[in-house]
């Protein structure tokens, strides 16, 4: 007892004699996560560095931080606060940087509505406190580093977003393969940022620190629906954006910042079907694909009966051999063309699903892979999660849509991650 009465007023004394904390600014750095952002450290600027001298990881606690998404998969509750924040302190000059177990931005939700802010609580100087309403910026891992800007082409004008990796110098490295990625409806019409940051889509590979650029355009396709594939024009608009981002592409092989033999795309959702028609369009132009959870902008597949068992897969085989199976652009217009069918079917697609998808019907994957496989297609692979699976990457069985998180998180061994990984 005498030893903690001693320890104890060491410490008080050390914080008496350390002057009150006066904040100058508060900064988050935060990281896009699989359901939103997350935040993963805090940077506290004071006007005296004596005030945040001596600190450690034992004064401060954080409340209300959870991992991102709506609930744990196993328990089928909402989430509760990590019981280890995993908490880590430094300082550099007046700067106090507290480092953590990275938690949603958003903050713990009670229910479906109800979301409680984040804390962060110094036990020797409140002054020290913060709360999200006090942060004055925020630095995103690999976002800010990303190239931001617009491309018109076909006449269209649209806004992008794309990271290219560097060496341990901070060189740009040239020649490099790229991953275009393909946004889901979720995103269509919507801001850059939004796009950005709706999926692991530009950070997966950079995280990994796979030195591949990721590419993702912000597109508008607001009439992109179920059974698309019944309205001309909204197929024309489809593969229009597609012609643009292959015009881009190629620019950015001219430059040299793209090596034009390594090229891959992949998406989900929507972005799934797009990325069928992308391959429709340019098979010859790329190396692999990753179609996620595909909706169905070839033939009608969801919200339709088939009529008879392999009808799906007929219908689909048929647009592909048809003369009018998808529009190219050709200097003026977009016109109906043929796909080069060998092509096509020559090109590795690794197709990603879940089985009790509400969404997109696993029915559309099951469809591509069959009528690809009557076209002479020998290298496609598929993984269809199960409700099981998914829980794993911790996406409750109402959310199975989602196997995007899955897809973008998994490198281990024959992963479709860890497919495309060993052709760059």
């Amino acid at each position: 007892m005498r030893k903690f009465l001693m320890i104890g007023a060491t410490l008080l004394v050390a914080a008496c004699s350390r002057p009150a904390a006066e904040v100058e600014k508060v900064e988050i750095n935060t990281e896009v996560g699989d359901f939103g952002m997350m935040v993963n450290a805090i940077e506290i600027t004071v006007s005296n560095p004596h005030s945040i001298k001596g600190l450690t990881a034992a004064d401060f606690n954080l409340v209300n931080n959870v991992p991102g998404g709506y609930m744990d998969p196993v328990t089928g509750k909402m989430y509760e606060e990590f019981t280890d924040d995993e908490i880590t302190v430094s300082t550099k000059d007046n700067v106090l940087r507290i480092e953590a177990k990275p938690f949603s931005k958003a903050g713990r939700r009670e229910d479906f509505r109800k979301v409680i802010p984040w804390e962060l609580q110094c036990a020797i100087d409140s002054a020290l406190n913060v709360t999200p309403e006090q942060v004055s910026a925020e630095h995103i891992d690999v976002l800010d580093d990303c190239i931001k800007g617009s491309f018109t082409f076909a006449g269209l004008t649209r806004e992008y977003m794309l990271h290219l990796p560097k060496d341990k110098d901070g060189n740009v490295i040239p020649n490099v393969p790229l991953m275009v990625w393909q946004i889901g409806g979720g995103e269509y019409d919507k801001d850059m940022m939004t796009v950005a940051t709706a999926n692991r889509c530009l950070v997966s590979l950079a995280k990994e620190g796979v030195p591949c650029a990721a590419l993702v355009f912000a597109l508008a396709n607001p009439n992109y629906t179920y059974s698309a594939s019944l309205y001309p024009e909204k197929i024309e608009l489809i593969d229009r954006n597609n012609a643009l981002q292959m015009a881009f592409i190629d620019q950015l092989i001219s430059e040299g910042k793209v090596d034009g033999s390594k090229l891959f795309c992949a998406g989900a959702s929507s972005g799934g079907g797009c990325t069928m028609r992308f391959m429709m369009q340019f098979a010859d132009r790329f190396k692999a694909a990753i179609p996620c959870c595909a909706m169905d902008p070839i033939v009608p597949i969801h919200q339709v009966e088939e009529k008879y068992p392999g009808q799906y897969t007929n219908d689909v085989e048929k647009v592909w051999k048809s003369n009018k199976a998808v529009y190219k652009w050709d200097g003026t217009n977009m016109v109906l063309s043929p796909m080069n069918i060998e092509a096509f079917v020559n090109l590795p697609m690794y197709f990603v699903h879940a089985e009790s998808d509400r969404t997109c019907k696993v029915a559309s994957t099951y469809a591509y892979t069959e009528a690809r496989k009557r076209l002479g297609a020998k290298s496609d692979q598929m993984v269809i999660y199960s409700d099981a699976d998914l829980a794993k990457w911790g996406v409750p069985a109402m959310l199975s849509h989602f196997s995007w998180v899955p897809l973008l998180d998994d490198y281990s061994e024959g992963a479709p991650m860890n497919w495309l990984v060993k052709q760059l």
